[in-house]
Parts: C-alpha cells; sequence; structure tokens
C-alpha cells in the first residue's frame, strides 16, 4: 500500500533555494528511509509505504526542522515547512541557513552609536601592489538596522574587503572573486573580549560550493561527504576551475582532507600553474604533495618548497583552511631546511598575520591597515580619502557637511523635515542642533530622540534642496558614486 508525500519550504528567496538542504524521512521505529540533499526547487515529491514518519530538513548551519506526516494509500500527503524567523529580515537568510550565526541575546543594531560611521572599502592585488579600487554594490542590497545584506560584483582577482569606523577596529575579509557575491555585516554578538564589533560573512552565489565550505569548517566531513558523492554536480568544482577556481579550491579542500588523491589527481596542479593570482592554489598542491608522499614515503621536498614559497609571494590564501595550510607547511619546511633563508622570510611573513587572524572565519580573516600589516590591535578612524569609501548604515553629519555639493562659508547646514517643522542645524563639527539648543550626534540619533522620521529630510543649503534620504543611499553605495 502505497501513498505519496510532498515536502515543500516556503518563504525562502533566491538564495536560500539554491543553498543545499538536507531532507531525512525516518519511519515509526525511526529507522531512516529516505536521505537526500534538496537544491535548486523548493518541492519534492515521492512516493512512501502508507504509514506515520519523521521528516527532517537540516541546513548548512546546522538549524533543522522537523514535522510528523502521515501518508495514506493512493493519496498525497503536504508537508509544508515555513523559513519565517529565521533571521531578523528575509534577506538576511542566506547567511543564517549557510552559516552557524550566533543570535543575540541583547538585541543590537547598527544604530548604536558605536556603529556611527563604519564604512567599507575593496582593496585589489595588482601587479604584486594593493591599492583600493572601486566597490561595485548593487541597488538591490539591503539596509536595515540588524545589518545590510549586499550584492557585490567583484573582477577576478586577489582582494580584501576593508571594514572599519570611528570606534571599529580596521579589519581585512578575503573575497572570492565569484562575479556577484553576497555579504552580510551585522552587529557581533560574540560574547569574548577578542570579537571584532562587527560580523562580516561572505558568499558566493556557488551554494553547493559554500555548504561544503561551512561543513568543513564545523567539521563536518561526513555531512559534507554526504553531498558532494551524491551531488552530480560535485566533481565538477574541481574540473571547474577556469569557471570557477574558488569553487574548484573548495572542492580540493576537502578531497585533500580525505586523501582522495585518487580523484585530486593533477588537477590542483593545474589550479595552481593556470590561477597565477590565487595562493589556494599552490598550497593545495604542495599538500597533496606532502600527504602523497608521506604514503609512498617519498615526499619532494623541492617542489614542496617551490610551492608553499610561491603561494606566500602571491598573497594571503582567500580561505582559512588554506591559511592554516600554508602556516604548517612552512614551519615543516623550517624544521627540515634550517638554514633556508627564503623559508625562514617566508615563515617570519606568516607568522605577522597568525597573530592578527580570525580562526573562526572560512574566508581569511584578520585587523590591520593595510593588506600586508596585519596587527593584532589594529587602529580606528574613517580614512582621509574617502573616495571609494562606502558607509554601513549611518552616515556621520560631518561627512555630509564636508561634501562639495554643500559648501558654503557659514560653517553651518540649516535643514527642515517635513515631519518636523523646527529649524535645524549641522554643525562643522558634525553634531545636528534643534532650536531648544539640543545636540545629537547623528541624524539616527535625532531621529530616534525625537521620535520622528528622517526619511522626507530636506538639506536646504539656500541655494538648492536636497533629499535626505537619497543622500544617505549615496554614500552607502560608495562616495565615489556620489560625487559622479
Amino acid at each position: 500500500m502505497m501513498g505519496t508525500l510532498e515536502i515543500e519550504i516556503r518563504n525562502q528567496g533566491v538564495e536560500v533555494i539554491n543553498i543545499p538542504k538536507r531532507i531525512k524521512v525516518l519511519n515509526r521505529q525511526l529507522d531512516l528511509v529516505e536521505d537526500f540533499w534538496l537544491k535548486g526547487e523548493n518541492t519534492k515529491t515521492f512516493e512512501l509505504a502508507s504509514g506515520v514518519y519523521v521528516i527532517q530538513v537540516a541546513f548548512p548551519s546546522g538549524k533543522e526542522l522537523q514535522k510528523i506526516a502521515k501518508v495514506e494509500e493512493a493519496s498525497t500527503s503536504k508537508v509544508k515547512f515555513q523559513l519565517e524567523g529565521i533571521s531578523p529580515h528575509e534577506s538576511h537568510n542566506w547567511a543564517n541557513l549557510s552559516r552557524k550565526m550566533v543570535k543575540p541575546r541583547i538585541p543590537i543594531n547598527l544604530v548604536d552609536s558605536k556603529y556611527l560611521g563604519s564604512w567599507i572599502r575593496l582593496w585589489r592585488l595588482q601587479d604584486n601592489q594593493w591599492s583600493v579600487s572601486e566597490l561595485n554594490i548593487s541597488d538591490s542590497s539591503s539596509w536595515n538596522e540588524e545589518g545590510v545584506s549586499y550584492t557585490l560584483f567583484v573582477n577576478r582577482g586577489l582582494q580584501f574587503l576593508q571594514v572599519g569606523g570611528p570606534n571599529i577596529p580596521w579589519r581585512f575579509v578575503a573575497l572570492p572573486p565569484n562575479e556577484e557575491l553576497k555579504c552580510l555585516i551585522r552587529p557581533n554578538s560574540g560574547s569574548s573580549a577578542l570579537t571584532h564589533p562587527l560580523e562580516v560573512v561572505v558568499a558566493s552565489q556557488n551554494w553547493e560550493a559554500e555548504t561544503i565550505l561551512t561543513l568543513l569548517k564545523n567539521n563536518a566531513v561526513d555531512k559534507a561527504q554526504s553531498l558532494y558523492e551524491n551531488s552530480s554536480l560535485a566533481e565538477s568544482l574541481l574540473y571547474g576551475k577556469l569557471e570557477d577556481p574558488c569553487a574548484a579550491a573548495i572542492g580540493a579542500y576537502y578531497l585533500l582532507r580525505l586523501e582522495s588523491f585518487d580523484r585530486l589527481r593533477d588537477w590542483t596542479k593545474n589550479l595552481a600553474n593556470w590561477m597565477e593570482w590565487m595562493p589556494d592554489g599552490s598550497i593545495i598542491w604542495a599538500w597533496q604533495l606532502i600527504k602523497e608522499g608521506r604514503q609512498n614515503g617519498n615526499v619532494d621536498i623541492d617542489e614542496v618548497r617551490r610551492r608553499l614559497l610561491e603561494a606566500c609571494e602571491r598573497g594571503m590564501p582567500i580561505y582559512t583552511e588554506g591559511f592554516k595550510l600554508l602556516w604548517e607547511g612552512l614551519r615543516m619546511l623550517n624544521d627540515t631546511l634550517p638554514d633556508d633563508e627564503l623559508v625562514s622570510v617566508a615563515l617570519k611573513k606568516v607568522y605577522k598575520y597568525v597573530e592578527a587572524i580570525d580562526w573562526n572565519s572560512a574566508v581569511t580573516t584578520f585587523n590591520g591597515k593595510h593588506p600586508s600589516e596585519p596587527s593584532k590591535k589594529s587602529g580606528k578612524g574613517i580614512p582621509k580619502d574617502l573616495s571609494n569609501l562606502a558607509f554601513v548604515y549611518d552616515v556621520p553629519t560631518k561627512i555630509i557637511m564636508d561634501d562639495p555639493e554643500f559648501a558654503n562659508d557659514e560653517g553651518t547646514l540649516n535643514f527642515s523635515l517635513e515631519s518636523f517643522p523646527e529649524q535645524l542645524k549641522m554643525s562643522k563639527m558634525g553634531t545636528i542642533i534643534n532650536e531648544k539648543g539640543e545636540r545629537f550626534a547623528s541624524l539616527h540619533d535625532m531621529g530616534e530622540k525625537l521620535k520622528i522620521s528622517i526619511n522626507e529630510g530636506i538639506i536646504d543649503t539656500g541655494k538648492l534642496k536636497i533629499n535626505l534620504e537619497d543622500k544617505i543611499r549615496q554614500h552607502r553605495l560608495g562616495y565615489k558614486k556620489n560625487k559622479s
């Protein structure tokens, strides 16, 4: 006696639909009768013997949902899983389902004064030189008090997103160059005193690769193996290195962890040779030689040395998994070749990052004022050069005052709000003053204390009037866009 079971996962959004989800179906005796990964679709229909079943949906983040279903003969039983409440906003769902994220015990948001003036900018390595480049932020990005979910467009090459602020230590986060990235920046709710004030989560649109990366980071190799082995696209992660080198690196890190050398073959060597800008390929190939050599008793130490030094010359690896292997590999080389000056120099270079790195991040993340100058205790502030700088949420009024569009000799700017009849002033120091002489640190500070909306604010210079919400959005998208 057979019936049909239909499983539907609702309210996902485009990204969440493509995030692999592991579905398990257990019978009344809790024996596993179905086990598969759902990707790229929100429903799955299949036949089962009549009876009562437990349906489990597990996400890469570790979050699990569970329901009971009764399958009856010659009929269809439907089970619907709602994803409402996974995160404060639907635009954050991709991060909360693809990464293990801590839920704040006490609600905190970006309007807190500590986050005032927080900013991001992009650094790229070209011709062995680091420089600040234009950050291409999609208009479809979402800004709200609980966090900002960006869609970023990036070029191929080694690049880091830098985040900082007047009260935020400067930090670098490696960006996988997959043309279109997702990035969530929100207040960090971790309890450790060493935790950075802002949590930065980045992911490519290759959700299968991102899922394997998350599972490897969480040491859930068995789950990664289940996804990898049962996916028809799994092999293409490594073999599709020309189209998606970062997904190829993730696939190679996975196979390297399992020591599946028959499947790695010389594909990782090609990854190292063909992607000359990416340190990860050189690291993976070096470690494949190390591990294979240990098995057959013949490690090609010269080639291992050449590849690890090559990785250092290319820059820091994109993934923390690669950084760990680079650090361990150089230490082993230094023990084996104690008089090798180049190895010693490389080891010292990498050690500077060891002290500044965030080992809990999936991508290489460290504090510092420059990509080549990591520091355990990084400085704070706003760069003097505002070009290519984008403000995360609350734009300091001083920045608005310094906008060339509002230049005047009076030292203050008058403005008004449609919802608030009083005349308001911005001082050159960046504070806002109302007619009673009350001072506010920022526009949001004023809005919250006076309980008014700033969305309809009009900046009045006497010569022109500009919509305040539009001006803030331009600064959030990047100062260069604001000037163009």
